[in-house]
């Protein structure tokens, strides 16, 4: 292992993962109530569709299955990755932890279907609150981009299948009723701040073993 990470410095990255997990945790537990209410006129426009649930949990594996894919094939693009990946997740929960805020469009729901089983099951293990900015379009903007970035040779379908996955992830998020469309356009906000910063601002990754 000491001379994987010797020769595989940058593998560390993956060490973000349980801080974020733990952080996370901490502002579930933390903000409960007394939190703004995320909220835009556009939302009562917004119909509930519980089958979009599915492209909301296909965030999950676009955001592992990207961090492989380049700790394997591009260390360079998995290093300015993890940047996009840390800053715009820890800059979300911050910002959540200074300025609480929660989200109360959630309907009232019974697993009669599986689409609302598995609803259900996200409604009880994810919490109401620390939604503005959106984590769920933060996380999708900065995978879908460190594949425009990546020099490894791509199928013509790739990247247009994965803007048109992450469109679908990041609508999901309001057509479950898991966010305001406010927290969706934060989130972008904040994605493109991030890729500044990740890809503009931050030095070149020195790969050594890569």
């Amino acid at each position: 292992m000491r001379q994987l990470i010797k020769t595989h410095p940058y593998i560390l990255w993956v060490l973000y993962l349980p801080c974020y997990l733990i952080l996370f945790i901490i502002a579930e537990q933390l903000i409960t109530t007394d939190y703004w209410v995320s909220y835009c006129p556009l939302d009562d426009q917004i119909p509930f569709i519980p089958q979009f649930v599915i492209a909301y949990v296909l965030w999950y594996p676009l955001m592992i299955g990207t961090g492989l894919f380049f700790l394997w094939k591009d260390p360079d693009t998995f290093v300015r990755y993890m940047y996009s990946v840390s800053i715009g997740l820890t800059a979300s929960l911050v910002i959540c932890l200074l300025f609480p805020n929660g989200q109360e469009l959630r309907p009232e729901l019974a697993a009669s279907d599986p689409f609302r089983w598995l609803l259900c099951k996200i409604y009880a293990a994810d919490t109401n609150t620390n939604v503005l900015p959106s984590m769920h379009v933060v996380g999708t903007m900065a995978a879908v981009i460190a594949w425009f970035h990546t020099r490894v040779p791509c199928a013509k379908w790739v990247r247009p299948g994965l803007v048109a996955l992450g469109l679908l992830i990041n609508f999901s998020t309001v057509f479950v009723k898991q966010h305001s469309f406010l927290d969706i356009v934060t989130g972008l906000v904040l994605a493109l701040v991030v890729w500044f910063l990740s890809y503009r601002v931050l030095p070149r990754p020195k790969i050594s073993g890569g």
